[in-house]
């Protein structure tokens, strides 16, 4: 069993990372507030974890009048700052999908502003840097060249081999305009084919729904799919954010009527099921999210999902803001993830497919290509061993993402 953070600043914002709050909890949250919490440390984690918004939501309306001005100053400015760029950004989300589809592709929002009313019902409560959009593997060359005519710059200047080759190898690419104050991320699978066994765009769009983003109505992922998809995306970065924690209790929470036999399914079909269990039990435990018996059941019979759990805990909870995990440390977390030998091979092997880094540093003709696959393992080592601790603010690109890809 996991051991729960010890100090009221930890539980201030684990109660506060919620989508909703029981009397029993707003009372609590309350007397936390008039204790001598050290502010600038939760407000800095706060920030740290992409939970602003949500933090000063829940803890605004329940213990308003207890809050230094200051502070609840500057977190009101920061929620209002955050609703004003959610705003640009689902406008222009939804100016890109629709350009899209008169274009005759079809893109399906992928976390962002859909799942901030899925499982929050309020787009205001979740920080999205960037806006993530899933399209089928054939349209990405299309999609690529009308975000280029929209002013958006690739993350990586490739040439149309190196292009064939990213499809193949990785499962999105970036785009960047306003000098990186608008990002999008094309994605054509959910995952590395050899991270995990992955599920590509096209396996997901039979089960599509839709979410209403004000008056526009948009195809979605499904429930099940969404779940599914966040659980994956929280394995790649190690649950190193408490707001990944939090969409997944959040999407549990508002979906009651969840088809858990058809996710389990697809997590066992797809090599996943640990990373499936993983997520599960960390939104139960610090999200406060209730799981049905069978999934319970099936999710504490795995000691593995149990201890990994436990050791996401004490890194999200150790006093430090943020420190970046070693190349051992992510390697041993990748390894237990995994349930079976072939997909931890797999994982290794991942690791050795050029990235879009390798790429777009290194040119090499084609007769050569092979060449990336060579070099890779010298990038790992001069990347992991010149890395620097990042500061609050270096977002989810940590050290470990060469390592995750």
């Amino acid at each position: 069993m996991m051991n729960a953070p010890s100090s009221a600043e930890h539980e201030a914002l684990l109660l506060c990372a919620r989508r909703r709050l029981d009397h029993e909890q707003t009372s609590r949250l309350r007397i936390l507030a008039r204790q001598e919490l050290d502010w600038e440390y939760l407000y800095k984690l706060a920030r740290r974890h992409s939970l602003v918004p949500l933090f000063y939501y829940q803890i605004e309306r329940a213990a308003g009048k207890d809050i230094p001005a200051p502070v609840l100053q500057r977190l009101r400015k920061d929620y209002q700052e955050n609703s004003a760029r959610n705003l640009i950004l689902t406008n222009e989300m939804v100016s890109i999908i629709r350009e899209l589809e008169v274009n005759g592709i079809e893109a399906i929002p992928y976390k962002g502003p859909a799942l901030a009313i899925t499982a929050y019902d309020n787009p205001d409560l979740r920080r999205y840097i960037d806006l993530d959009l899933m399209v089928r593997k054939d349209d990405v060359s299309a999609a690529r060249d009308l975000l280029i005519a929209r002013g958006y710059k690739p993350a990586r200047n490739l040439d149309q081999r190196q292009q064939a080759l990213l499809l193949t190898t990785q499962h999105n690419i970036q785009f960047s305009r306003d000098e990186g104050r608008l990002i999008v991320e094309l994605h054509w699978r959910v995952a590395t084919q050899l991270f995990a066994a992955s599920v590509s765009a096209e396996d997901l769009w039979p089960n599509l729904g839709t979410v209403k983003l004000g008056n526009v109505s948009l195809k979605t992922l499904s429930i099940e799919d969404l779940l599914f998809c966040l659980c994956v995306h929280g394995s790649r970065h190690l649950w190193e954010r408490l707001s990944w924690i939090c969409d997944v209790a959040a999407l549990i929470t508002a979906c009651p009527t969840i088809d858990w036999p058809q996710l389990v399914q697809r997590a066992q079909r797809t090599d996943t099921e640990r990373m499936l269990f993983l997520g599960l039990h960390l939104a139960t435990q610090l999200g406060g999210a209730s799981l049905p018996k069978g999934i319970e059941t099936q999710v504490a019979g795995d000691s593995s999902v149990l201890a990994l759990a436990g050791a996401i805990t004490e890194r999200l909870f150790n006093g430090t803001l943020q420190v970046p995990p070693t190349p051992r440390e992510i390697f041993r977390y990748n390894f237990s993830v995994r349930k079976s030998w072939k997909s931890r091979a797999r994982y290794c092997l991942s690791t050795l497919r050029p990235s879009d880094s390798d790429l777009g540093t290194i040119s090499l003709p084609r007769f050569l290509g092979f060449g990336y696959y060579l070099l890779r393992p010298f990038r790992l080592f001069t990347q992991n061993h010149s890395a620097k601790p990042v500061s609050e603010n270096s977002g989810r690109r940590a050290a470990n993402s060469q390592l995750l890809r």
